[in-house]
């Protein structure tokens, strides 16, 4: 007999539509049983759907144009109390995104930096996370119930006679039979711990002697096996006509269960609070090695050229003008390298500066590294026709990927770039005369994978013919309006 398939579904808030297009591209290559996917670009939207849907899993973005950082997750656990959450984060929100396990979120994905593997792997601990929590929640909530719907421990301590009287409860919760121990003071003392029993003995009396209404306490009560049980007592003292004490009743509750599973909730939290800061530490001193190389080699050894040009003027024993004109020149190609530095972590903002400018400082950047020579064409035609920042951003996106993949395989020494418009379409080649490569070969590169998702998200296509020793040509293109299929 088969097992029904339980299709899985999915709430996706993002903002950014080439990020969600590429997280649901990796889930349906996940080989999860994939169902609904819904998708809301801000927290409100994302309000309406949870009215009408129930979820196995939900993608949250820190960065909603109506919502940001913990609030988000704060405001999402509220609407989605029983649904594991997922954060997706950016190398700026990645300490929030640890912060917001403590919140109720699951676990977090850095954008850019998973795949369908890895995403499958995050959704199917992160359910079990959540199912193993709600479990010891709610172990910690039926502990709770059964406490208040059945009876403590009750017993009267009279303060003329010193003998106690108790219901049943002493008996099945601690093992003491009511007809084989007489019940006072003292034996109720001294079967408390060694290390409480002052502390609990003084407090008690001190309630009595002072005439306080009440007394409480938290400590460790020895059961008939001789192992302690954690318990909490309270008390409340009866006094006669005369403001005498004369009775002191008290209830006692075993916390041992409690106690035990709030112990083990705190080190599952803590155990995996550990685990995200290790990914967060290898992932932070990842990027702090990469940009440690870039000024090693770059730009320290520029301004150590500058400097020793700039000591050889101070000696006076070269021509001051020639070396003074060096020092300029390659004080501005150490200003080119930091600006290179800092545009490959901080995305263009396309609304201020045109695709085409984009393209130019991209190239310039290409160029400094002298190993081959970028071309660009560029048709002043598209930006009358297309009109939106998102596309632009994606065609920008490919431009930077694949001049990062050419310099890193191709050894090629001249690359052309044309963007042109032709028909509803924009039309973006970027081909090189490298070495090429084996296009039946698949690719296990994520950049090639995020090029091809965002594109096709705008309904694109997406192009690319090579062969060995005969370069490489990229092709895309996107038409001026999506259609709505």
């Amino acid at each position: 007999m088969s097992m029904e398939i339980k299709f899985l579904r999915f709430l996706a808030i993002e903002d950014n539509p080439g990020d969600f297009i590429l997280l649901e591209h990796y889930l349906l290559e996940s080989k999860l049983p994939i169902g609904n996917i819904l998708h809301a670009d801000t927290m409100a939207s994302a309000s309406a759907f949870v009215k009408d849907n129930s979820f196995d899993l939900a993608f949250l973005d820190l960065t909603l144009p109506d919502s940001s950082g913990l609030d988000s997750v704060v405001t999402l656990n509220r609407l989605l109390p029983h649904t594991p959450i997922v954060v997706l984060s950016g190398l700026s929100t990645i300490e929030i995104a640890v912060e917001s396990i403590s919140l109720g979120a699951q676990d977090y994905l850095m954008k850019g930096d998973f795949d369908e593997k890895l995403i499958a792997k995050t959704i199917q601990y992160s359910i079990e996370r959540k199912r193993t929590t709600e479990r010891l929640q709610e172990s910690l909530d039926r502990y709770e119930f059964v406490n208040k719907a059945t009876q403590d421990s009750i017993w009267e301590w009279n303060l003329q006679t010193n003998e106690i009287f108790r219901n049943n409860v002493m008996e099945t919760s601690f093992g003491y039979s009511n007809d084989l121990i007489k019940y006072d003071f003292n034996w109720f003392i001294h079967k408390i711990h060694p290390s409480d029993r002052e502390r609990v003995e003084k407090g008690m009396l001190d309630a009595v002697e002072n005439k306080l209404e009440k007394w409480q306490d938290e400590f460790r009560f020895k059961s008939s096996d001789g192992s302690y049980r954690i318990v909490y007592s309270r008390g409340f003292i009866k006094f006669n006509e005369q403001e005498i004490p004369i009775l002191m009743i008290c209830a006692t509750t075993d916390l041992t269960e409690k106690k035990e599973l709030e112990k083990e909730l705190v080190e599952q939290q803590l155990k995996q609070q550990k685990l995200l800061m290790e990914v967060t530490m290898q992932a932070q001193e990842e990027e702090k090695t990469v940009l440690g190389r870039e000024l090693h080699d770059n730009i320290n050894q520029i301004m150590a050229t500058v400097k020793m040009y700039l000591g050889m003027v101070k000696s006076g024993k070269i021509f001051e003008e020639d070396l003074l004109g060096k020092s300029y020149e390659y004080v501005n190609l150490a200003m080119d390298e930091i600006r290179k530095l800092s545009h490959s972590l901080v995305p263009p903002s396309l609304g201020e500066i045109s695709l085409k400018e984009a393209f130019e400082e991209l190239l310039e950047n290409a160029n400094l590294f002298k190993k081959f020579q970028v071309y660009l064409v560029v048709d002043e035609n598209y930006n009358e026709q297309l009109k939106d920042n998102n596309k632009e951003l994606v065609l920008y996106r490919v431009v930077q990927e694949q001049l990062t993949n050419i310099n890193k395989y191709a050894k090629a020494t001249e690359v052309f770039i044309t963007l042109k418009t032709e028909d509803d379409n924009v039309l973006l080649s970027i081909s090189d005369n490298g070495v090429g490569f084996n296009t039946t070969q698949k690719s296990k590169g994520i950049g090639l994978k995020n090029m091809i998702s965002r594109v096709k998200f705008y309904s694109g296509n997406i192009n690319i013919i090579s062969a060995p020793g005969e370069g490489c040509r990229l092709e895309v293109s996107i038409p001026f309006f999506q259609s709505e299929n």
